[in-house]
Parts: C-alpha cells; structure tokens; sequence
C-alpha cells in the first residue's frame, strides 16, 4: 500500500471518528496542500466512502450521532475560543439562552465572572455547571431527556420556554449548512431549539470550524435568523466570504 493510500485510510478514520472532517484538518494534520486535500476528499467520494461537503466530508450516513463525552474530547481548544468570544456579546445582568451541546458548555464555565446574570437552558448538564454559581438566576426547563445529548426537549420544554423572554440565545448545532441551515440529530430537540430561538431577541450560533463540513438529520432553522456566527479561527476567508454574502457574517 502506498503513502497516498495510507493517508487516505487515515482520513477515513478521521472522519469516522468524528463523523465530520475539515478541509482545514486535513492539511494540518497530515502536512499536505489544499489541492491534496481536495483531490483525497474527491477520490474518496468517487468510491463512496464519504460525501464531500463544502469545506471538507461527512460520513455517507447522516444518522451517526457522537456521545457528548467523545465530543467534549473533540476540538477543544478550538471550543475554547468560541467561548471566549461569546463572552463579548454578554453583560452584566443579561437574559441568555444555552441550548445543549459542548460549545455551549465551554460557553457555561466561564459565566461565573458575570453578575445579576440569568441563563435559561434545556441542558441538564449545563444546569448542573451552573448550579451554585454566585449572583446567577438558573431556569431549567422540563421535558423528556436524552442521554446523548443530556438535552430535555418535547411538548414541556416548548411550554416553559413560551413563557420567557431571552435576551440572546447561544444556539449549538451538528452541522451548518447555506443551503439546508442549522440543523440537529433529533426531532424533539430541533423544535426545542427553535423554540427557544423564537422567544429570544438575538441568537448567536455558536459552532466550530468542523460543524461546516457536517449535515444532520433536522434543521433548526437558516443561519441567517442568528445575528451571525461564532466560531474558532481555523474557518477560512472564502468560507467567511460565502456565508457574510449570504447575510449570516461570521463575528
């Protein structure tokens, strides 16, 4: 087996591991071109092994979902500094919205440097991080969990959330997309999701440079009802270029 056919299986595994891989991921790790890259994504496809998205692959099936805890191990430096940049658009005595996810838990261990602070989540997880937190007001909502995602979502969640005003939202997604929008694994959760967007004045979607080379199953809705977008700096300027001429502006 030669060097090229190595490095291809390696990419496999990747995106296998993952469920997703980046364009971007690709050059750094295995220290080739883009052009490489680009040319491994497109023989890959050609033998059905992953679908090339723009800025890189994901597996053929859309239904693999990661465990929260193998996501926390993912990309987390780079989730670091989503959160870091989230905490720009936050104030004293602000109203704000966690959906699930590990972003947005990044995002949850930094709030204790807040006060007067309220944050409304569906998280369970995220509750419990917060709980204890000085000077912070935390609304858990009901509904049904799942412990993929330690989300509650369904009929109860939806009812506590038509109840509340946000101020901003911070919305975590599996994959973003131009043409399909932000989208999600599971049914219940997309509409918990849109529900709490629905009730907040700005959502800020929150999703590393990896989730933009991934599909899901339900979308949440178009990326350009967010007032933009969040992420780490491994997203790349034609990237930045395609979504701000698409009125979703990275910030």
């Amino acid at each position: 087996m030669g060097k090229t056919d190595i490095r291809r299986d390696a990419i496999m595994q990747a995106i296998k591991d993952k469920g997703s891989i980046a364009l971007t991921d690709i050059v750094k790790q295995f220290a080739v071109s883009e052009a490489t890259a680009r040319r491994d994504l497109e023989i890959l496809e050609q033998e059905k092994r992953c679908i090339r998205t723009f800025g890189g692959a994901v597996l053929e099936s859309l239904k693999v979902e990661v465990p929260f805890f193998n996501k926390m191990d993912l990309y987390t430096d780079e989730k670091k500094e989503i959160a870091d940049k989230a905490l720009r658009y936050i104030e004293d005595g602000d109203i704000i919205g966690l959906t699930g996810g590990t972003t947005t838990t990044f995002i949850a261990k930094k709030l204790n440097q807040f006060k007067n602070l309220t944050v409304i989540t569906n998280a369970v997880n995220i509750a419990y991080e917060l709980i204890g937190t000085p000077g912070l007001q935390l609304i858990l909502t009901g509904g049904v969990i799942r412990t993929q995602t330690f989300e509650l979502s369904g009929p109860l969640a939806n009812a506590t959330l038509e109840n509340l005003s946000i101020r901003k939202t911070f919305m975590g997604v599996d994959g973003v997309s131009l043409s399909r929008g932000m989208m999600i694994y599971n049914e219940l959760e997309a509409e918990t999701n849109r529900r709490m967007m629905k009730q907040s004045m700005e959502t800020y979607l929150v999703a590393d440079h990896s989730k933009f080379s991934r599909s899901s199953l339900f979308v949440i809705g178009e990326v350009q009802e967010t007032i933009g977008i969040i992420s780490d700096s491994a997203i790349t300027q034609e990237m930045k270029a395609a979504f701000k001429d698409a009125g979703a502006p990275f910030l």
